[in-house]
């Protein structure tokens, strides 16, 4: 039985893959401006929640153990809303989710008031992380994951998110490491994309993805 679940899980995400990569002539997404979304929203969707549900899981636990009482979260470049709707529903947080494209954050919103979804909701806005919707001090805490390498601007984009910050806030950004990333070829040091950002470096430490890959960095900022 276990063999089948596996065998079905892999097929899963390996039509899911296809998908993705197959639409709209092989391309993996589009150019907005702002910078670069997924084109087929559905079949990221369930990539995402086959193949990367353990990353969320894990993700969304360190958050809520950074995360201060009644904290409030922004997740940037929130895709279908996954991460989002963990940090609400498991661990209570008050979370809103901004993502570039207004495809994905249908999506997103769609998932997380599904009738099978209880507890606490987050909410999803359309916008730029260059130029975030959101007055100043807004948030507590923000958090990305393996959405900064999509930014046209990732410095312009930091200085914003540190904007949005309330004082003794801090980010948290998880992106791809340096070295080759299925589907996305040769990736720079995730580091280099922060160069002029005014915002600084905490810490950097490589994150563990299921089955003992470690493809992606933890990089927590503070203003």
């Amino acid at each position: 039985m276990r063999i089948r679940i596996v065998v079905a899980a892999v097929a899963g995400i390996v039509t899911a893959a296809l998908a993705v990569l197959s639409h709209r002539g092989a391309a993996f997404g589009r150019r907005l401006p702002g910078g670069i979304v997924i084109n087929n929203v559905a079949a990221y969707d369930v990539m995402t929640r086959l193949l990367l549900g353990p990353l969320y899981r894990s993700i969304a636990s360190d958050v809520a153990a950074v995360a201060i009482p009644e904290a409030r979260v922004l997740d940037v470049g929130c895709g279908s809303g996954t991460l989002a709707t963990r940090l609400a529903r498991d661990h209570g947080l008050d979370v809103t989710g901004v993502d570039l494209d207004p495809v994905m954050v249908e999506r997103a919103t769609a998932n997380a008031f599904r009738k099978d979804e209880t507890g606490r909701r987050p909410s999803f806005v359309v916008g730029d992380v260059a130029a975030l919707p959101f007055p100043d001090d807004s948030f507590d805490l923000v958090v990305s994951t393996l959405s900064m390498h999509h930014w046209d601007d990732p410095a312009a984009g930091l200085a914003d998110i540190a904007r949005v910050l309330r004082p003794g806030g801090r980010a948290l950004v998880w992106d791809f490491g340096r070295g080759m990333v299925p589907f996305h070829g040769h990736m720079p040091d995730p580091a280099q994309r922060m160069h002029g950002a005014p915002i600084r470096v905490v810490s950097v430490q490589p994150w563990r993805w299921p089955w003992r890959f470690t493809l992606a960095d933890r990089i927590e900022l503070a203003p």
